[in-house]
């Protein structure tokens, strides 16, 4: 069945980054090659993710709510997403050199990461949702490869 709406597709993103991210850290001290390959994949889906956001869907949002880019909501999860690159890049510089002891940068991650879904899956997703007609749904979904 095709998502319909931007919260069930977003968060159904958020779902599967949060399954690579749970195996990446069950694995990573059984499996390095693999566990390396999952941190990749990783990195790749939450910075496409954090695109999706701020190329897509922040401006619809900013525009409904005549809200300036770096203000209010999305200036606060602009905030956050630098944050999440600035961890994936901890964790990133480690797994190159092959030192997967990355607990410290994956707690910050995953704290980070655990309060930023909740204040979009319960905020920002469905005010979208709401704002936009069926067309202009859809539209954005396309966009996001839905």
């Amino acid at each position: 069945m095709p998502t319909t709406t931007i919260a069930e597709f977003m968060e159904q993103d958020h779902d599967r980054l949060d399954e690579i991210f749970n195996r990446f850290h069950t694995i990573k001290k059984q499996d390095a090659q693999t566990a390396r390959l999952l941190f990749q994949e990783l990195k790749t889906g939450l910075h496409r993710h954090i695109r999706w956001e701020e190329e897509i869907l922040f401006p619809v949002f900013e525009a409904q709510a005549e809200m300036a880019r770096d203000h209010g909501p999305t200036g606060v999860m602009r905030n956050e997403h630098r944050q999440i690159k600035d961890l994936l890049e901890q964790i990133q510089a480690k797994v190159a050199e092959g030192d997967l002891t990355t607990e410290e940068a994956e707690e910050g991650l995953l704290q980070v990461l655990t309060a930023h879904n909740v204040k979009e899956e319960k905020i920002l997703y469905p005010w979208i949702d709401t704002c936009v007609s069926d067309e202009e749904r859809a539209s954005l979904l396309a966009r996001m490869g839905n």
